[in-house]
């Protein structure tokens, strides 16, 4: 008997957690039972070729609102081929309005709804009696399967659903998924990991409202499952707890442990930001550069909104808290919003569009209500006359209180802060445009927005420099309230940071200085008394990688001090090509001094 165990993830470096515990369950069995992940991008044909290839006996897929349609186009190819395969489908997408699922795709025979893993184990425990009693045909028979908890069958025509099975109250019990068997598959990919399941909030919007309450694994069991994960040698662990913080001490000890590792890899966790008290963000703001990320549910400003969400949230409170870790330096934020809420118009969207950018996080997620299956939003989507896609993603279209009009122009608006915002491309630049000639930073990217389309630019990909021109194209159009040759100065200083080519668009300022006066201040960065004094950073390198990886430019301000002229010279180095992503920038002053900027 030979089960495979599948997915389609979002991207190749993503690496599904599901599977690996529904794995770990399995391998108390004489079964073999095998892992395949496959991406969205993959071709549905060539993924049911892979897995008629492999040969299984039952595929059961995990299914997810970005994977479930052409899930079930590979399901459905394989019933064809293989009528005889078992298919069985867990997973949020699946474990809500089941029935109906089961309706709407006959190749799947099997669903398990909720908490997977001891749905699991029950059926592997009945197919293992199967096994040992050479009965395999009478797996199907109503009897059997309605000792398995939380599994949906089928009886004829009818679709029965058995009671699921209590929650796991000791999270402990369960084998951990990332043990000695998968570890060398998760080399630099992003590997995701839970010390906790369940939300102390109640979102009505999300999934984790149908349940209530947060269980906790033990720190012991975290420590040990990290420690491994490390020494496998993953890029990234991406904590999937919703509310990390929910648990101040619990928050506190993990964090505190992964620090005294001093590991290469990354963190990610998710967290409350108005919950953060004084001991964690002291604590925080002692964490290495770049080794944690922060994301922030934002999702609106609004108290009446929120209140109509039964989320209960101090935006004053966050924000001064995102204020103090922006100051740190030392990690990086993404803050989100969603438009689409309850009785919030296009108005109050704007604002609280403004209050979160005017935090400055690192990044801006602007995304979209989704009515998702079993939570009360979607019971409540009359209420609020939202029309919403009947598939997946259920995206909210339009709603009593925001037009699909004004829904357009936002996924405009949230396209162009993926593009420069959370690119950071051009951040003096934008700063500058906006503060002289708009009212407001949405101000800014809606009249971004509305050129953009007139331009025809939401139909065409765009390079990097592409990005550039277009944003110089736009500012010429309000060259009667700004310094033009100022903003490309900005702009051209943006572009030196993200481009080492230097090959100059036609509306870049030519450089002010001579090759004599550039040769000269190269020279004195090459010196190594100068750089041991004033470039401690850059005392390691040779003259000729400082030259080679290199470029000095002469521009009329510092750029964060814009519109106040200061004339100011500064050095870029980029390193070998590929070393990092943007070059470090330096200060230089008349005098010799430096001073690292970025």
């Amino acid at each position: 008997m030979r089960l495979l165990l599948v997915t389609l993830n979002a991207k190749y470096i993503h690496s599904s957690l599901a599977l690996r515990y529904l794995g770990a369950v399995g391998r108390a069995f004489p079964f073999r039972q095998d892992i395949a992940e496959f991406t969205i991008n993959d071709r549905p044909h060539n993924i049911a070729a892979e897995i008629y290839r492999q040969n299984p006996d039952i595929v059961a897929f995990s299914c997810y609102i970005w994977n479930l349609k052409p899930t079930m186009e590979v399901a459905a190819l394989l019933k064809k081929v293989k009528p005889e395969l078992l298919i069985i489908c867990g997973g949020p997408e699946v474990s809500f309005e089941t029935e109906a699922f089961m309706e709407a795709y006959p190749q799947v025979d099997l669903v398990i709804r909720g908490e997977g893993e001891v749905p699991w184990n029950r059926f592997l425990t009945l197919l293992a009696e199967r096994e040992r009693e050479r009965d395999r045909d009478s797996l199907l028979d109503p009897s059997l399967l309605a000792r398995v908890p939380g599994l949906a069958y089928r009886t004829g025509r009818a679709i029965r659903l058995n009671p699921s099975a209590p929650l796991m109250e000791n999270l402990d019990l369960l084998p951990s998924p990332y043990d000695e068997h998968v570890l060398s598959s998760l080399a630099d990919r992003i590997v995701y990991y839970e010390g906790s399941r369940g939300c102390p909030f109640a979102c009505s919007f999300c999934l984790s409202s149908t349940t209530r309450g947060v269980r906790y694994f033990s720190l012991d069991r975290i420590k040990e499952d990290i420690t491994r994960l490390l020494k496998a040698g993953v890029r990234e662990i991406k904590f999937v707890d919703r509310t990390f913080n929910a648990n101040k001490e619990t928050a506190l000890a993990i964090w505190e442990f992964l620090v005294s590792l001093r590991p290469q890899a990354r963190f990610y966790f998710e967290i409350a930001g108005d919950r953060l008290d004084e001991d964690m963000l002291d604590f925080l703001s002692r964490v290495p550069s770049g080794l944690f990320q922060l994301e922030i549910g934002v999702q609106t400003v609004n108290n009446r909104v929120n209140r109509l969400c039964h989320r209960y949230q101090s935006w004053e409170r966050l924000a001064r808290n995102v204020r103090r870790l922006l100051s740190y330096g030392n990690i990086r934020l993404h803050l989100d919003l969603i438009a689409g809420l309850p009785e919030e118009n296009y108005a109050s969207f704007a604002h609280s569009f403004n209050g979160v950018y005017s935090l400055r996080p690192q990044e801006i997620q602007l995304g979209f209500l989704k009515l998702l299956k079993g939570t009360a939003l979607r019971r409540e989507a009359a209420a609020y006359g939202y029309i919403f896609l009947d598939e997946p993603p259920y995206e909210v279209l339009a709603s009593r209180d925001l037009s699909y009009e004004e829904m357009l122009r936002l996924h405009r608006i949230a396209d162009l802060i993926e593009k420069y915002w959370n690119s950071h491309l051009a951040d003096h630049a934008l700063k500058y445009l906006e503060s002289t000639c708009f009212t407001s930073p949405f101000a800014f990217y809606e009249a971004l927005a509305r050129w953009w389309e007139d331009k025809g630019l939401h139909r065409r990909g765009h390079s990097r420099v592409d990005l550039y021109n277009h944003l110089a194209a736009f500012a010429a159009g309000y060259r009667t309230r700004i310094d033009l040759s100022l903003f490309y100065h900005l702009l051209k200083f943006e572009l030196c940071r993200h481009d080492r080519s230097r090959r100059w668009p036609h509306w870049a300022p030519p450089s002010p200085l001579t090759e004599r006066q550039r040769s000269d201040w190269m020279d004195k960065i090459a010196d190594p008394a100068f750089r041991r004094q004033h470039l401690p950073e850059l005392a390691g390198l040779t003259s000729a990688e400082l030259r080679r990886h290199g470029y000095i430019e002469l521009f009329p301000c510092r750029p964060e001090d814009a519109p106040a002229r200061q004339p100011t010279l500064v050095y870029f180095y980029y390193g070998p090509p590929g070393s990092q992503p943007a070059a470090r920038v330096y200060y230089l002053s008349p005098s010799g001094e430096a001073s690292l900027k970025s």
